[in-house]
Order: structure tokens, then C-alpha cells, then sequence
């Protein structure tokens, strides 16, 4: 799977939530169908309203290495990192996103994020305009119409370039 955004390729990709769907499963799959396309790709979760112990992408926001804080998975060239220390959404508002993402991309040919669901949490408006490209996930029977367009609208309006859309929890034989 290549993504191409007119002649410059999608390197980064942020995919969100639209009232708690399922983007972290929709991510990890696209993730490993990356690294098992042979490109090193990272994983990454950038919601730290939980907190974890463990150094993450925050940590990264704050200038640490990224040594230490990418974790390879035994999924072929994938790693995986966690949100972080951080206790607060504000982490993602903070200069040291764009350089974390460099970072980033300067290791990896494909960093994949995830976040807190729209609209619940702006976290999304906020990372959007930094990532190549987003993709919406909205839940089969759950997710309302009106709120995936309100969260396609205010997702252009913060400059994001959003490649689609995923339909998750479809029960299954429905498009068989």
C-alpha cells in the first residue's frame, strides 16, 4: 500500500477517532502492512491523558532521544511507541511536536499516529496539519453522519489533507 498526495509521498499519517471508533486497531493494521511491505515504520499512541511509566512520545515532544523510547516489535521492521509521561493534552500544542516528528521520520519511512477521538479532544486539530495525511475512522452504527462531517470540516479548516475514510465494527458478512 503507497500513498501519494499529488507528487509528494505520505510518510506520516495521523488516524482519528470519530466518537471512540476503533483507529488504534485501523492504525496498527495499516502499520503492519507497511513494515510488511519491507518499509520501517513506527506506531505511535499520542494520547497521554492516562499517563504510562514508561518513555514515549512526549518524553520525545520534550527533546529526549529517541533511543530508548522506540520499542521493535516482533512484527517484521515495526516499532512502537507510547504516549508517554506527560499527563496532559497540552504536550501536543507544544513547539517540540514538529521536531519530534522529524525525528521521527529521519529513522522510520512511515510514522503512523494515533489520538484522542474527535470531538471529544482537539488533539487531532492540533497534530493534523503536521502529518502528510489523515484518515478518518467512523464506527459502523455508531458514529453519526453529521458528527464525522463536522470533524471532516474542522479538519480542513486546520489545513489537514485527509486521504478517507475507514468504516470499523461493519459486522461481518455484510460486504462479502
Amino acid at each position: 500500500m503507497r500513498f501519494t498526495t499529488g507528487e509528494r509521498p505520505v510518510r506520516s499519517v495521523l488516524v482519528v477517532d470519530i466518537d471512540r471508533a476503533t483507529s488504534s486497531d485501523v492504525a496498527r493494521r495499516l502499520a503492519e502492512s507497511f513494515s510488511m511491505a519491507g518499509d520501517r515504520c513506527v506506531l505511535v499512541e499520542t494520547d497521554s491523558r492516562g499517563g504510562t511509566k514508561a518513555a514515549g512520545f512526549s518524553d520525545l515532544i520534550d527533546g529526549a532521544s529517541l533511543d530508548g523510547i522506540a520499542v521493535d516489535s516482533e512484527a517484521h521492521s515495526l516499532a512502537v511507541i507510547s504516549a508517554g509521561r506527560a499527563t496532559s493534552a497540552d504536550t501536543l500544542s507544544a513547539d517540540g511536536v514538529d521536531d519530534a516528528l522529524s525525528k521521527l521520520l529521519e529513522r522510520f519511512e512511515h510514522v503512523i499516529l494515533t489520538c484522542a477521538p474527535m470531538p471529544q479532544f482537539a488533539d487531532a486539530l492540533a497534530l493534523a496539519p503536521l502529518v502528510d495525511a489523515v484518515i478518518l475512522v467512523v464506527s459502523s452504527g455508531k458514529t453519526r453522519r453529521q458528527k464525522a462531517i463536522d470533524a471532516r470540516d474542522a479538519l480542513r479548516r486546520v489545513g489537514a489533507n485527509i486521504l478517507g475514510a475507514v468504516l470499523s465494527e461493519e459486522k461481518r458478512g455484510r460486504f462479502r
